[in-house]
Order: structure tokens, then sequence, then C-alpha cells
């Protein structure tokens, strides 16, 4: 079996409202990195950790990372940003990802298909063809993308997995009260899917929120193979991408090959709105004076 190893580095750092300082921290993340004695092959930033003011594709902080990932020789993934776009209405942003080569060129960029509501208020891309899918031709190894709150709809990883990824890489942004979650679901869409899951998230203040840092590997198997602690941190980690075809090809469980072998039916695709478990549901809080109106009628937070 080839064996296929890459040096995977998180950048898990505090975020600021400031573009320009976000850039700094960037550069000087990649800057420290690349100074270890593993060379990183992929550097992995977290959400909003190049801005939360909205900004276009085309704005000299974009060419900036670009440059940063060619100097390098570095495929880069330097985190999300607000990202004004033709089409929306004035005031709306989606949260955006790119994704940079080692020569500089934007492999691609992914928007956010499921915003945090009420929490988020980004524009939700629902667009078929922006599954996120790019290569590391060099090792021949295909990475799929989504950002935080998407990682709670194991649809969207397993269309991933289903078009080939061996590696889901997912910045996150989530507060000290959701601590457990990397506990949790980093492992499961690894584990069901049967490649590595990377999830990353920011540190420091943020508004009302204290980002929970926790920064996690997730290996085929479900287990960890890495996670930082809640304060700002550089790691590089080597994988050993043998280890997704040795599970799915030779597990004792194989999920993927279960899943095609009994033809699972989803009789609710397409038409999701048809689910019982709607039938009496309410709707969704989708933006903070819903969800005052919604929980005042139970009293919580009602004094």
């Amino acid at each position: 079996m080839e064996n296929r190893f890459l040096n995977v580095s998180i950048m898990q750092h505090t975020i600021t409202a400031d573009l320009d300082t976000n850039l700094r921290v960037i550069e000087e993340s990649v800057e420290n990195l690349m100074m270890g004695y593993v060379r990183p092959e992929l550097i992995v930033g977290v959400e909003f950790g190049i801005s939360k003011l909205p900004i276009t594709m085309e704005d000299g902080a974009i060419q900036f990372l670009s440059s940063l990932a060619k100097k390098h020789r570095v495929y880069l993934v330097p985190g999300t940003f607000a990202e004004k776009a033709e089409g929306l209405k004035d005031g709306e942003a989606y949260n955006t990802c790119p994704v940079f080569g080692p020569d500089g060129t934007l492999l691609c960029r992914y928007r956010k298909k499921v915003p945090f509501r009420p929490g988020e208020m980004s524009a939700p891309s629902n667009e078929t063809e922006d599954y996120c899918i790019f290569e590391i031709q060099e090792k021949g190894i295909t990475v799929g993308l989504q950002i935080c709150y998407d990682q709670f709809f194991p649809e969207i990883s397993r269309t991933l997995a289903l078009k080939g990824a061996e590696l889901i890489l997912c910045p996150a942004l989530d507060p000290i009260e959701y601590r457990h979650v990397p506990e949790i679901i980093p492992r499961a869409r690894a584990l069901e899917n049967e490649l590595f899951y990377i999830w990353t998230c920011g540190t420091g203040q943020l508004g009302a929120s204290t980002c929970c840092g926790n920064s996690i590997i997730a290996d085929p198997e479900g287990q960890i193979v890495l996670q930082c602690p809640e304060t700002p941190a550089l790691v590089t980690k080597t994988l050993d991408f043998s280890g997704v075809v040795l599970k799915r090809e030779y597990g004792r469980d194989q999920h993927l090959n279960s899943l095609r072998y009994f033809n699972v039916q989803y009789p609710f695709a397409g038409k999701i709105e048809d689910a019982p478990v709607y039938k009496n549901a309410g709707r969704l809080t989708a933006n903070k004076k819903e969800y005052e109106e919604k929980t005042h009628g139970i009293r919580m937070g009602d004094l």
C-alpha cells in the first residue's frame, strides 16, 4: 500500500475586528511554522481569522494571502472572511474560505452553506456546485472544505466524502459554551466517512463570546491524534493517508462500502419539509430579535 504522508499545520490564534492585525498574525504564524524542522505542506486557519468586516475577493488582503502561499510554497487555507459579492443585498455577506496553492493560485473558495442562526447573519450558499473539493496533487490527496456549523449537518460531510475527500477541513469559531463540540462532532464525521477531519477554532474574546480553541485532528477510526489547548497555538502533525485506504478497504467496519452495498434510501431527500418532525415545529429564530420574542413566551431570560 502506497504511503502518502502530509505535514499539516494549524494556526489557532486570537481573532480581532481589525483586518490588518489579523493579516499580520497570519503572516507571523506562517513564518514561524515554516521555521520548524517539520516543514508544513498544508496550513489551516480559523473561521473569521481573516476578517469579520466585509471585503471582496478582489481585496488586497486576498492578494496578500496568495503571495504568502507562493512565498513559502505551501497549500494555505488561511481561515474565513465576510465576503461582499454580487447578488447580495446591501449589508449582506457570505462567510467565505479561500484556498491557495503553492504557486499562489486561488484554487477555490467555499461559501458556508449553513450559517449559525441567530448568532451569525451571514448569507447562506445553497449552490449545488459549491461543495468544495481541491487536490493536493503532489500527494494524490483529495481535500473537502466546510465551515463551522456545516459540521452539524452530516449530509455535507458525506457528500464531500462521496466526492472523494480523504480529509475534511472545518475552520470554526465556537464559544466556550460549546467546548465539548470538538470531543464529539469531528470524531463522528471522521469515523462515519473514514477520513481525516481537522476542526480549528480561534481563541480570545470576540464580542460577547470567549472562543474555545481546542482545535482537533481526528483520524479515520474516529480517534483524536492531536488536540490544542484553549490558548493560541501553532502545531504541525504528519498524517499518513494510507490509513484512509486501510480503514475503507480493510477495516473491521467499512461504512462507505456498507452505504453502497445496502443502498440506503433517503425518503426525504429533496422534500425535507414533508418530514413528520416538522409538523408541529416552530420556525427558526433567524435573528436576535426573533430569539428574544420566542423565548419571552416561556419566560426564559425574562426578568
